[in-house]
């Protein structure tokens, strides 16, 4: 049968010689795929061996040494260096300011008491002009600014224990 397929491929060609090549490819192939499976198959079996083979590892917590708490201090200070290189951004236009914080309240006026029994007042209004607040020392605007003193043209807020001042602007 074998002779039948190459003849034909080969046509009506002399079988002799190209038969015996082919079986002997044929036979080379063979023994090749023979010991290319057994190589598989032992380096499978060493495989699952190995895996059978696990140990188990207790993992013990060890205090880090002065050397190793060096490379955080040098690790900090390359964040300054960088810093630097963020605060002067290279592609920021030249004169570039970061914007100022926006104060968030605005004083419309004052009311000084003219007897000694009434208390100053002041008339804050929110920047977004959302709210307006008739006040009194001591009294809050929100839930960490607070009125500590009120004066004929200004007006000191205190939050978050830093104050600053109100002023009505120079018109009034």
């Amino acid at each position: 049968m074998m002779v039948g397929i190459l003849r034909v491929f080969l046509g009506n060609r002399s079988m002799g010689g190209n038969l015996k090549a082919f079986k002997r490819r044929a036979g080379y192939l063979l023994v090749v795929g023979a010991f290319l499976l057994l190589c598989l198959f032992i380096h499978y079996r060493s495989c699952v061996a190995r895996v059978e083979r696990v140990l188990s590892v207790k993992v013990v917590p060890v205090e880090p040494s002065r050397r190793d708490i060096a490379p955080l201090r040098v690790a900090f200070a390359a964040e300054l260096f960088y810093q630097t290189i963020i605060d002067n951004n290279l592609f920021r236009p030249l004169g570039w300011r970061p914007p100022r914080p926006i104060e968030p309240y605005r004083l419309i006026g004052t009311k000084l008491a003219t007897d000694t029994n009434a208390p100053p007042q002041a008339i804050i209004q929110t920047t977004a002009g959302e709210k307006t607040y008739i006040v009194l020392v001591g009294d809050s605007l929100d839930a960490e600014t607070e009125v500590v003193l009120i004066e004929s043209k200004s007006v000191t807020l205190s939050t978050n224990g830093q104050q600053r001042t109100l002023h009505l602007p120079s018109g009034f």
